[in-house]
């Protein structure tokens, strides 16, 4: 199935590079050549290690291309593709000084899911949304929703017969108020498929990949809706030159337009969801291609015209392998990691702005497996300003952990949707919200209720425009973390 060779390609492909590349690093014996490698990328951020997985029944393992999200309660929540007490995969949360709790282990019965990827998506209703790829009364992944406490509920067993199979990562939150996801299998030659489920779990089949490969085929990123309220999806395979397209798509699964990847320097296999910035322009990673073939950032516009921003892998200590997709910070760049490459091999950090200004921030040194290691996906960043992300592997075990990037960067107020109608309630997530005195959307008062130090309710006012929202709090005024857009 396109499942197997898709997930074999990438393990391959990862510790193939990640071989090579340290046996260059760790055992060159010229002065120089050291030199350059511990230069490449800068150590001037602080990186900590807050949790180190220990895979003991309790804890969880090896987490596949997990990018955390925040709950109400402040916490972070996530999910691990190894460890628990069936060994087949968890469902976490952790504070931001470490305390983990582990909520769900999968695998409990044969009809629980097993092995989930790509972390968790939180909802309007303070619940979280997740697939996992295997699992389920078919063996084919489910979606499930689960509470901040730990009960989960099955909303859908995938079948390859009916509908999909082998989802990689959590469906997203659209403004519709449904949630839209794909499946790297199952549909029409099993070549994947893109849903819509609702809260509850009504499930429909919106578009299935199509025999042509025009449009791709084996989706591993999920979709992101832009603000023109179209769904944008990477797809990992297929198109003009076999290399991935990006597909624009309706909600109601009508193609709008397509690019295909053209191999070599313009970029291939990507895996990374978009995400749209203020320019109206959306970025992510490939994971291969580029002039080094290491993988690129890129940049494309809503009328899918794409331009390669950074080629990984230029210089010498460079990171490669990008990792799935990029975070949007407060500060107006994007941050994101490398699997691969760095000083040591063990992956790194960088930063770019839209216009392509790359740093490389942090390089990760997993000596004697004692610190991080091959960081999958993108940090995110929590209301107190730092950045929070996951290693595959790395620890006192070689299990993975959790680390915190301070950037200096301030607090702020998040939400699970960034749009709504005037009269709708807002859920705000921040810290210290326990005094609040006003909030506002794009300067307009609106009507609140704070329900604890990390989490109010706000209506939106009428004569409400888009624009950021503000809470005055007594440790001073926080901003959203982008513009809410008012619907009309």
């Amino acid at each position: 199935m396109e499942f197997h060779r898709t997930a074999g390609f990438i393990v391959s492909r990862q510790q193939s590079l990640r071989t090579s590349f340290q046996s260059i690093c760790r055992t060159t014996m010229l002065a120089a050549a050291a030199l350059l490698c511990a230069a490449a990328v800068a150590q001037a951020q602080t990186v900590t290690t807050i949790y180190n997985f220990a895979d003991n029944g309790i804890s969880g393992a090896n987490p596949w291309y997990v990018t955390l999200v925040q709950g109400t309660n402040g916490n972070l929540y996530g999910t691990t593709y190894n460890g628990g007490a069936n060994l087949q995969g968890t469902v976490f949360n952790v504070t931001t000084s470490g305390q983990l709790k582990n909520l769900h282990s999968f695998g409990a019965t044969t009809t629980d899911g097993a092995y989930p990827t790509g972390g968790l998506t939180l909802g309007t209703d303070g619940n979280f949304y997740g697939t996992t790829m295997q699992g389920g009364n078919q063996s084919m992944g489910i979606i499930f929703k689960i509470t901040p406490t730990g009960t989960l509920t099955i909303l859908h067993n995938f079948n390859t017969f009916k509908d999909g199979a082998f989802p990689w990562g959590p469906p997203i939150l659209a403004s519709d108020g449904n949630f839209y996801g794909t499946t790297s299998g199952g549909g029409a030659n099993s070549r994947g498929i893109v849903y819509k489920i609702t809260s509850s779990g009504t499930f429909t089949e919106i578009y299935k990949f199509d025999v042509t490969l025009l449009h791709g085929y084996s989706p591993i990123a999920p979709p992101i809706q832009g603000t023109d309220g179209f769904l944008y999806i990477p797809v990992s395979q297929g198109g003009t030159s076999f290399c991935g397209t990006i597909l624009k798509l309706s909600t109601s699964g009508v193609v709008n337009n397509t690019f295909s990847f053209p191999c070599g320097p313009g970029g291939y296999f990507p895996i990374g969801p978009l995400v749209q910035a203020s320019n109206g322009n959306f970025y992510s990673t490939t994971q291969n291609g580029g002039t080094n073939n290491e993988g690129t950032i890129y940049q494309v516009t809503p009328g899918l015209a794409v331009t390669v921003l950074h080629s990984f892998g230029a210089t010498f200590g460079d990171g490669t392998l990008p990792a799935a997709g990029l975070l949007l910070a407060t500060d107006g760049n994007y941050y994101s990691a490398t699997s691969d490459g760095g000083s040591s091999g063990d992956g790194t950090l960088f930063n770019t702005s839209t216009s392509g200004t790359y740093s490389g921030l942090y390089s990760f040194n997993n000596t004697v497996n004692l610190t991080q290691m091959s960081p999958l996906s993108p940090p995110i960043q929590a209301t107190n300003g730092l950045l929070y992300g996951m290693t595959e592997f790395g620890g006192p075990t070689n299990n993975g952990t959790i680390y915190s990037l301070d950037m200096g960067l301030a607090p702020f107020v998040n939400t699970a949707l960034f749009t709504g109608k005037q009269g709708s309630t807002v859920t705000l997530l921040g810290a210290h919200l326990k005094g609040t005195t006003s909030v506002t959307f794009n300067g307009i008062a609106a009507s609140f209720r704070v329900l604890s130090d990390t989490h109010l309710t706000a209506a939106v006012p009428p004569g409400a425009t888009s624009g950021p929202i503000q809470v005055i709090t007594p440790g001073g005024a926080l901003l959203s973390r982008k513009s809410f857009v008012v619907k009309h």
